[in-house]
């Protein structure tokens, strides 16, 4: 138990470095030599957890999606009362995933550029099936609790969600937009309760 624990808090160690790093330098500057600083950890003990550098940041955003997922269901956890603003959910993911210097859009924007490599195609494409499947959920989750109208097509509109941040994402590379996540967010949300206030008069 003991060294299933050590493992366990080694790894954690090494995740929450790695992202202060990303948070800190970016992906590209970010050095096996500077985790190992930061953690401690020889590198035969970070190898021991990796096999690159790449390995690595997919753990870091992989770590990055399960604390969205963990925020989403205590917040689904609650009433229905608490649950009729459902811009709160689509703020808190969609800012999470497109803030340029976050370490979710600094790791996604890397391994765009690194497509040709197994491990960052494989991350890219693990991370868009998620996002589909969780505005999927979320929106099925809406229509269940009446916030979200039945009209509303679940999959071609998580579809089109993560079509939209990801465009969202790609354009901040080389233009400044003029439209901020908060803003992004209402128009969400007046894209999903229009027709349930429709359906209400």
């Amino acid at each position: 138990m003991k060294q299933f624990e050590r493992r366990v808090r080694s790894e954690k160690a090494l995740l929450h470095a790695a992202a202060e790093l990303i948070n800190e330098a970016g992906c590209s500057k970010t050095t096996l030599a500077m985790i190992m600083k930061k953690t401690g950890l020889s590198k035969g003990a970070i190898y021991h957890y990796i096999k690159s550098k790449d390995d690595l940041l997919a753990m870091v955003l992989d770590e990055k999606i399960q604390e969205i997922n963990e925020a989403f269901f205590e917040k689904m956890g609650k009433s229905k009362e608490e649950m009729k603003d459902p811009a709160e959910v689509i703020s808190m993911s969609f800012a999470a995933m497109n803030n340029p210097e976050g370490v979710v859009n600094r790791i996604l924007v890397y391994f765009i550029g690194r497509y040709d490599h197994k491990t960052a195609r494989n991350a890219l494409r693990d991370f868009d099936h998620y996002m589909v499947e969780f505005a999927k959920f979320w929106i099925l989750s809406g229509q269940k609790n009446g916030v979200i109208s039945d009209e509303v097509d679940a999959l071609k509109t998580a579809e089109f969600l993560v079509l939209m941040a990801s465009g969202f994402r790609m354009r901040r590379l080389y233009s400044k937009s003029h439209t901020d996540n908060e803003e992004m967010a209402d128009y969400i949300k007046d894209l999903l309760i229009k027709p349930v206030l429709s359906e209400k008069i």
